[in-house]
């Protein structure tokens, strides 16, 4: 990508702070206060009810790079946009993304109209915060960006700090992007000890991180290519469901339903029958381009059965008779993706 200089031209003016609790107070207490109940609704919170309710569909999304997932563990405490899957580190790349927008710098990526429908908790990528984690830190989808989107955040990440802005928090600007694209993105901290609120919220921001054992990645590291998308799109469901059938001819039905005390995930399981069956099942995520031939071939080859799935994270379940299977790790001359995601 080519390099380009930050250049801002502002097109938002300070953002309002929000009134003190003191000032609250001392309205309730003078009486200026008027009862809730009868005051209207805000037409900013009505803004945000309504982008809610609009990115509400998107919550049970399968997992793919360009999505934006709240964190699993708290929820109250950000959302991370997924940039790509490391195969072998087994975790997604992505940057931290709070509601707070008022506090971008200049690597900070604020959510657009454009990026609709998304979660009003999602409001500021902040470039320069990079994550790691694994798929068990990820929660609910709040919004989904497009490929040039998702390149602006890269290109934040690498090219935001040569921005030659002078500091001034809350002042939102817009910055021009190679390919004659802009972003809306904050001014650079100011270097003057305690005259920018935005140095002391990231270094909040930074101990909450590592307080839910969320690792920052390296903010120098080229990021990776391609990101590994959920096998689950119109094509997998249809892929899924020959495979699944094809194996349904073959076996019998009673695989393909869960068993009373049966384990998911790299255990044993019996059957409910009168005889006694063990085996090994464990979930997996095939490449979202690996075709039906391929995966036809490579289960009939490991001698496994896909006995579940997809399920919400685009997951399957494949069990092998042998207890002892281990499974080749994904890499050339198979089709997985992630195994145990």
């Amino acid at each position: 990508m080519t390099a380009l200089t930050p250049s801002l031209a502002i097109v938002a003016a300070r953002l309002p702070s929000p009134p003190s609790s003191a000032e609250l107070l001392d309205g309730e207490v003078a009486g200026d206060t008027p009862d809730w109940r009868g005051i209207a609704v805000p037409e900013h919170l009505m803004e945000r009810f309504a982008r809610r309710s609009d990115a509400a569909p998107l919550a049970a999304r399968p997992i793919a790079g360009g999505q934006i997932h709240l964190l699993a563990r708290l929820p109250g405490f950000g959302a991370v946009l997924l940039d790509a899957w490391d195969s072998t580190r087994q975790r997604w790349r992505g940057w931290l993304v709070t509601p707070d927008t008022a506090y971008a710098d200049a690597c900070g990526l604020v959510v657009e109209e454009r990026d609709a429908p998304a979660d009003p908790r999602a409001g500021l990528v902040l470039c320069d915060m990079p994550v790691t984690l694994a798929v068990t830190d990820l929660g609910a989808c709040l919004g989904v960006f497009s490929q040039e989107r998702l390149q602006a955040a890269r290109w934040l990440e690498l090219h935001g700090r040569a921005n030659g802005a002078t500091a001034a928090p809350g002042v939102i600007a817009r910055v021009a992007l190679p390919g004659d694209d802009y972003a809306l993105t904050g001014t650079p901290l100011s270097s003057e000890l305690g005259k920018d609120g935005r140095v002391a919220y990231r270094q909040l921001l930074r101990q909450g991180l590592q307080q839910l054992q969320i690792a920052l990645a390296d903010a120098a590291a080229p990021q990776m290519k391609t990101p590994v998308r959920a096998a689950n799109a119109n094509r997998w469901l249809k892929i899924v469901t020959a495979v699944a059938a094809s194996v349904m001819v073959v076996q019998s039905a009673w695989l393909f339903l869960p068993k009373e005390g049966a384990v998911v995930g790299n255990a044993e399981f019996r059957s409910g029958g009168s005889g006694v069956e063990t085996g090994v099942r464990t979930r997996v995520l095939f490449r979202a381009e690996a075709t039906e031939a391929e995966i036809r071939t490579w289960l009939q080859r490991e001698q496994l059965e896909i006995v579940a799935g997809p399920d919400t994270l685009g997951a399957f379940t494949v069990l092998s008779r042998n207890r002892q299977k281990v499974l080749p790790p994904p890499g050339p001359g198979n089709p997985l993706a992630v195994i145990n995601p």
